[in-house]
């Protein structure tokens, strides 16, 4: 490793710059209520069974019930909790998710060493950090599109590393180990046939943990290929590129519902005047699931779903990504209605901005259109922390992060 990667690595949170803390602030909010969100979920659910079955200890603590696990199955549940509902942050250049794969990691294995809380935060920054920076470069050297665990699982590793104090040498080996042993999770396939695979940072989450122990124990590794001199380390943050979400769903489709919402707002739209609607956006929202749901996993990936949803409604909730919403009738009735195209300058322009329009054709011949729009929550977004508020007012949990003591209030939340 290059001596500015294992600064990067043994980066103290006195160290950390104040943007950065205050952002970490909101992203920690963000990662109790996605957490405490997906809680209602069969996934998450499911996960935390198999951790206290197959990965049973008393290290760590699942989230979703309290139940106590080894790092490993806490990593694991904590990671696919945080997922569950697709509700958690995101970078566009990595299309995925850094902080449902990094901080389930460090916070098992912050519990399982107990360290303190400045040590726990600067792991997370750590892992953010090499997460991002390892996505961003297996996007460029691979033809396939991987999902977040084949990434996150290296900054997880980092993140565990940090914890556990790992000499220079050791956390070559553990960051080698994560990246070999990382999931080849293929989306694209998950978003053509959604299921609970998803974007696999349950297990990015604990191929990372156990890369560290394993490391910590003396396990050898190649030397890592993707976590490579950077000489931007220290002096720029990808972790403040990260973005909120603020509907639970994928991230494709954010654009088109938050055009929908404004285009119901404006013309003040109700469900039964409308006759036709067109989504026009880029290639990777258009391969979205165009169907009447029948799992959660189905509406999470989904782009006319969403879209019918917040017409009919006015919102998109996590309710609707629940079973019990998908008899909507109203919902139902305007799937059908909704027909999407490719947008080549929203193409072109993917993923670097991710852009949609939406019109709408009502039974009296009135035409309305709403958009360019983009997804709401993006680090630009002076909206972004006002997603985070609400997010937290409604779903997050104070004490879950008891087992490591106060964590640092976020400006606006508290």
């Amino acid at each position: 490793m290059t001596s500015a990667v294992e600064a990067l690595l043994g980066l103290t949170w006195s160290e950390v710059p104040g943007e950065v803390r205050a952002k970490l602030s909101f992203l920690l909010r963000d990662f109790s209520a996605c957490s405490v969100a997906g809680r209602s979920t069969a996934t998450a659910q499911i996960a935390a069974d198999h951790a206290s079955a197959e990965h049973a200890g008393d290290s760590a603590t699942a989230l979703l019930d309290g139940r106590r696990l080894s790092a490993t199955g806490a990593a694991w549940a904590n990671g696919v909790l945080a997922n569950a509902l697709d509700f958690d942050d995101g970078h566009r250049l990595v299309k995925g998710h850094p902080g449902a794969n990094v901080i389930p990691a460090a916070l098992a294995v912050a519990e399982a060493a107990g360290a303190d809380a400045d040590d726990l935060l600067a792991a997370i920054v750590v892992g953010y950090e090499i997460a991002l920076r390892t996505g961003i470069r297996l996007h460029a050297s691979r033809r396939d599109y991987h999902a977040s665990g084949a990434w996150g699982g290296v900054g997880a590793a980092a993140a565990a590393g940090r914890v556990l104090g790992l000499s220079s040498a050791q956390m070559g080996h553990a960051l080698g180990l994560a990246e070999y042993h990382a999931p080849i999770a293929p989306i694209m396939r998950s978003v053509a046939e959604p299921a609970m695979t998803k974007d696999a940072c349950g297990w990015g989450s604990l191929v990372g943990v156990s890369s560290a122990l394993l490391a910590e124990r003396g396990f050898t590794a190649l030397a890592s290929e993707l976590v490579a001199p950077d000489p931007t380390l220290g002096e720029r943050w990808h972790l403040l590129d990260v973005y909120v979400k603020k509907f639970p769903c994928c991230r494709w489709s954010h654009p088109a519902i938050e055009a929908a919402l404004e285009l119901r707002a404006q013309a003040r739209l109700t469900p039964g005047h409308v006759a036709r609607v067109c989504v026009r956006t880029f290639g990777a929202a258009a391969a979205l699931a165009r169907g009447i749901p029948a799992t959660t996993e189905e509406a999470q990936y989904s782009l006319v779903w969403p879209v019918a949803v917040a017409l009919a409604h006015g919102r998109f909730d996590v309710e609707h990504v629940l079973p019990p919403a998908f008899a909507d009738q109203a919902s139902r009735r305007l799937v059908d209605t909704i027909t999407v195209e490719i947008e080549p300058a929203f193409e072109a322009e993917f993923p670097v901005r991710r852009r949609s329009a939406v019109t709408v054709e009502t039974s009296d011949g009135l035409r309305y259109e709403a958009g360019p729009t983009e997804a709401p929550g993006e680090p630009t977004d002076p909206r972004w922390e006002e997603i985070v508020g609400e997010k937290a007012r409604t779903y997050a949990d104070d004490g879950l992060f008891a087992p490591l003591g106060p964590l640092p209030a976020s400006p606006v939340i508290s």
